[in-house]
């Protein structure tokens, strides 16, 4: 409870965008594994900037943890802000990759004709297009929370 009393506003909402980026990272992984429009359709650099950022969320998260004095503290507040920096910026990116990716195949399930809609709207589809809209809409939030938070102090 005392590790509790210790944290900063900063602090609890990195670890709110570092839930959100891990849920819209797993929804992602979902979408692509899950039977459905999308399945095997991988956006690699979508996933790699999430990781990134998910690493970055915890290096933060952790760095603001430490005891430091003097040298090493400013040295770890400035990486530290730079991971604060980065981490929403590669979400932004994973999230505009993903839209990138998934336009077109959410545009033919959901907009396509009158004639083609009963073969495309298919359970599996439709289920896979949500995946992608839930995992995009996920990582947008994280990058609007972790922008939020890296406006504060991460320690009293």
């Amino acid at each position: 409870m005392a590790i509790l009393k210790k944290q900063t506003f900063s602090s609890i909402t990195t670890v709110l965008a570092l839930l959100l980026a891990l849920a819209g990272n797993i929804a992602y992984i979902v979408n692509v594994n899950a039977e459905g429009y999308f399945q095997h359709a991988s956006v690699s650099t979508a996933s790699t900037l999430a990781v990134l950022a998910l690493v970055s969320l915890v290096l933060v998260v952790v760095l603001a943890q430490l005891p430091l004095k003097s040298l090493a503290e400013k040295i770890v507040d400035l990486v530290s802000g730079a991971l604060r920096i980065a981490a929403p910026a590669a979400l932004i990116g994973a999230a505009m990759l993903l839209v990138s990716g998934r336009a077109q195949g959410l545009a033919f399930i959901y907009f396509s004709n009158e004639e083609v809609l009963a073969e495309v709207q298919t359970a599996a589809n439709l289920s896979s297009a949500s995946c992608a809209i839930a995992a995009i809409a996920l990582l947008a939030v994280a990058s609007i929370v972790a922008i939020v938070a890296s406006f504060g102090k991460m320690k009293k």
